[in-house]
């Protein structure tokens, strides 16, 4: 009676790793990937000279990595581009790495958070960057305590895998490949998301009408099209 007891445990555990969308995909190219995980080694973060300001700044923008992205890509993982890698790896402290890199037709996008390896939705909350506030005589951001994070949602599912409870998944060459077989080739770009219209609807997110506005019309995305170096003043850092 205890082998079926066990049995049906392991099936049901398997189905639900399953529903995952991160776990949907086939597991092609196994052998490619087999050989990646023997070279893999973990990245160390470059030291604090070598860090593209301002957003890569050394014990800037460092976060809890409890997904299993950021526990082989860390919180840095963009550093090939120069210009725009301090602006995608500071998106990460409040978007998981998916936002951006699993893009399907039907995908929405909701506020989530990771608690005691299970990945909750939730509806409303005091989320990084919803609102302006004001902190004496300066204006913030609202919601810096928050450890919410924006991630696409595919058939009901949330696109997150959290890293307690999925370690062994890392080991896993099926279960890699078919990570990152499910992500798209052509991850969504700054000008992708602000914009009228755009891939990610900040009002339903609850982003206030004045953010709703400064996102969808912002002049940073305009400055990195537009120039090929960008200056910012060193009081910024």
């Amino acid at each position: 009676m205890k082998r079926y007891l066990i049995a049906l445990l392991l099936i049901s555990s398997t189905s639900i790793a399953a529903e995952n969308p991160l776990l949907s995909a086939p597991a092609t190219n196994v052998s490619e990937w087999a050989q990646k995980l023997k070279e893999f080694k973990k990245p160390e973060l470059p030291k604090a000279e070598k860090y593209p300001k301002p957003f890569h700044y050394e014990n800037h923008y460092t976060y809890k990595m409890d997904d299993v992205c950021s526990a082989c890509h860390t919180f840095a993982a963009h550093k090939k581009d120069r210009k725009y890698s301090p602006f995608y790896n500071a998106h990460g402290t409040f978007m998981s790495c998916n936002t951006c890199h699993f893009v399907k037709e039907g995908v929405t996008y909701s506020w989530a958070e990771i608690k005691d390896g299970k990945v909750k939705l939730l509806k409303s909350g005091d989320f990084y960057g919803l609102k302006y506030i004001k902190v004496g005589n300066r204006v913030m951001l609202s919601g810096e305590e928050s450890n919410a994070k924006i991630v696409p949602v595919y058939n009901g599912e949330p696109v997150e895998l959290p890293l307690k409870g999925n370690e062994e998944l890392l080991k896993d060459v099926k279960a890699v490949a078919k990570m990152h077989n499910a992500l798209t080739k052509k991850p969504l770009k700054c000008e992708d998301c602000h914009k009228e219209n755009g891939a990610l609807n900040f009002k339903e997110l609850g982003f206030s009408p004045q953010r709703v506005k400064d996102l969808e019309h912002n002049e940073i995305v305009k400055g990195l099209k537009e120039y090929k170096t960008i200056h910012f003043p060193k009081f910024i850092w």
